[in-house]
């Protein structure tokens, strides 16, 4: 019932919506990290006066993955790179987008999914796929496939999430464009980790061209596949 309640909803959505917070608490984290995502990972300023939606806020259990990552002095370093206040200098976030690829770094990865701007979610989504596709050349200990896999389900329960809570269509000409290719690379991403294949086809480099009953089925396809 849940996930049909959320399935109902995808067609209704707007860009209306208030940009994500990260100061409402979370188990496991503390309120000052909190705090500090929200300051890097939102946009005070409204650069682009409400272009796009808001990105939908990492889920707990992804925090406490951050969390951990980030007591590396690298990986704080260039998560702090996100931050609007370097958008001036670097609007692009080289240094961190080549330190996920580099290290093949989840946390960050899916952070970038999280950014205010949707080049650097698109960008995230897309060193995703990278860090997903490399799996048979991991070689490692039963422990460390089985955080693998706990990284995986947290990754696709965040992007149906994102899904069930942002717009499938904006207007526009060009952020209308960015937001389909951010959407249909979310989707693409899904079946990347979930082996399923709902966005393979001609349509992949021009847009999402879905039903919307197609898009509902893919969730329920890949809610399935978490078997919760």
């Amino acid at each position: 019932m849940k996930v049909m309640m959320a399935l109902l909803m995808l067609p209704l959505l707007s860009c209306g919506q208030e940009r994500a917070s990260y100061q409402v608490g979370c188990d496991g984290v503390p309120g000052s990290f909190l705090i500090h995502v929200d300051d890097v990972l939102n946009d005070s300023t409204d650069l682009f006066q409400g272009a796009y939606p808001p990105a939908t806020p990492l889920t707990c259990e992804l925090l406490v993955m951050l969390e951990e990552e980030l007591k590396d002095d690298s990986a704080r370093y260039c998560f702090d790179l996100l931050a609007r206040k370097h958008w001036m200098t670097d609007p692009h976030a080289w240094v961190t987008h080549a330190y996920i690829e580099r290290h093949h770094n989840f946390p960050l990865a899916m952070a970038a999914t999280a950014h205010w701007n949707e080049d650097h979610r698109i960008r995230g989504l897309r060193e995703l796929q990278e860090y997903r596709r490399i799996r048979p050349m991991v070689c490692a200990t039963k422990e460390h496939y089985a955080r693998l896999e706990t990284q995986d389900h947290a990754a696709v329960r965040y992007l149906i999430t994102v899904l069930e809570t942002t717009p499938m269509f904006i207007s526009g000409s060009e952020n209308a464009t960015i937001h389909q290719t951010y959407l249909r690379t979310v989707m693409e991403t899904l079946d990347l980790f979930t082996g399923q294949q709902h966005m393979i086809g001609q349509d992949r480099l021009v847009g999402i061209h879905r039903s919307e009953e197609a898009i509902q089925q893919a969730v329920i396809d890949w809610h399935g596949w978490l078997d919760e």
